[in-house]
């Protein structure tokens, strides 16, 4: 067999838990109620490249996001576009720093292109200090900083006087805002793309806009930084599809805010119902909760009767605010559980 370059060779293969289920708690997925209708596409020319541009679709993002059309490049989901910039600064043995634990995949990022991924590790409570951060980057002079707001897996919501406090402090780093899932916190740095040319805020429409499937996301920056980046931009990398049901989508997003605020009064309602259980929950800004379950091997037990969540170790787990039906029987089945191992 080739082998693969040796940064590839001892990445480990991303695997999803595709498992039968009552109860998917497990991957922080939204509802699907604005396209919950279907697409009714007028007119459809699979034979023609799509807009390689998405210059429909920007516009409608610039109305959603408070910015410029073209303050914004959009991807094949966040993720595409967060491995594109790291590719596209990093050198061999460029450092990318962000607090750990966060998104398992930055490090993946930079294994590809062998940049060396240095983690800072959050407070026992999983706060993270941002001057902790920022000093460590004084000492590692890092290439790329990657804040991941709210944080993911842990929930915890960095103020933005802190994200100020960081652009200020590192401004020869490159700063990614990661924001999937800011909807649900309304903290988003995009406010402050045009004073720090250093800033990149990454958005997308899997969480708050319930399309995960259509994997859309977008980068937003100045536009001096959105035409540099342009240069490795991939021709065509969102498709016809895509495009067309993300644009359907942004024509309703009235309907998002009320969505958003039945997920936060739900992640409040499941977070003291936990608590009543003898959870540990940590706070969250997002459409999860970080917990620590007073039972060994939660997510075993759990996933017997029909109901997946997300395993970090054996102490903590992530678990994705459901609909209402779904956080009861996630709870009446934690009750029966406790009983049970008593």
């Amino acid at each position: 067999m080739i082998k693969l370059k040796k940064s590839a060779e001892k990445i480990e293969a991303y695997f999803v838990n595709n498992v039968d289920c009552r109860v998917k708690l497990d991957a922080n997925e939204g509802n699907n109620y604005l396209l919950k209708d279907g697409l009714k596409i007028a007119s459809f020319k699979p034979n023609l490249y799509p807009d390689s541009d998405c210059s429909i679709l920007r516009e409608k993002m610039s109305s959603y996001y408070g910015c410029r059309a073209e303050n914004i490049m959009v991807g094949n989901g966040s993720s595409e576009i967060i491995n594109t910039v790291i590719n596209a600064y990093c050198e061999k043995g460029d450092k990318v720093m962000s607090f750990v634990p966060s998104f398992s995949m930055y490090k993946t990022y930079c294994d590809l292109c062998s940049a060396k991924y240095v983690g800072v590790d959050s407070e026992n409570d999983f706060s993270q200090n941002i001057d902790k951060l920022i000093e460590e980057a004084k000492i590692q002079n890092p290439k790329i900083i990657i804040l991941c707001n709210p944080n993911n897996p842990t929930g915890y919501l960095t103020p933005i006087a802190d994200v100020i406090k960081l652009l200020e402090n590192v401004k020869n780093s490159l700063v990614i805002l990661d924001e999937a899932y800011a909807d649900f916190s309304e903290n988003s740095a995009v406010g402050l793309i045009n004073d720090y040319e250093n800033l990149i805020v990454m958005r997308t429409m899997s969480k708050a806009f319930g399309l995960a499937g259509l994997r859309v996301g977008c980068l937003i920056a100045a536009e001096k930084t959105v035409k540099y980046i342009w240069k490795v931009k991939l021709p065509y990398n969102v498709n016809i599809l895509s495009q067309y049901a993300a644009e359907l989508a942004l024509k309703n997003s009235g309907r998002v805010s009320d969505y958003i605020s039945s997920v936060k009064n739900r992640r409040e309602e499941l977070s003291c119902e936990l608590k009543k259980l003898n959870f540990l929950v940590y706070p969250s800004g997002a459409n999860f909760l970080f917990v620590k379950p007073p039972i060994q091997n939660l997510f075993e037990k759990l996933m017997e009767r029909g109901i997946l969540i997300r395993k970090f170790n054996d102490d903590y787990y992530r678990i994705t605010v459901g609909n209402k039906e779904e956080n009861e029987i996630l709870i009446e089945e934690l009750k029966k559980l406790l009983l049970l191992y008593k």
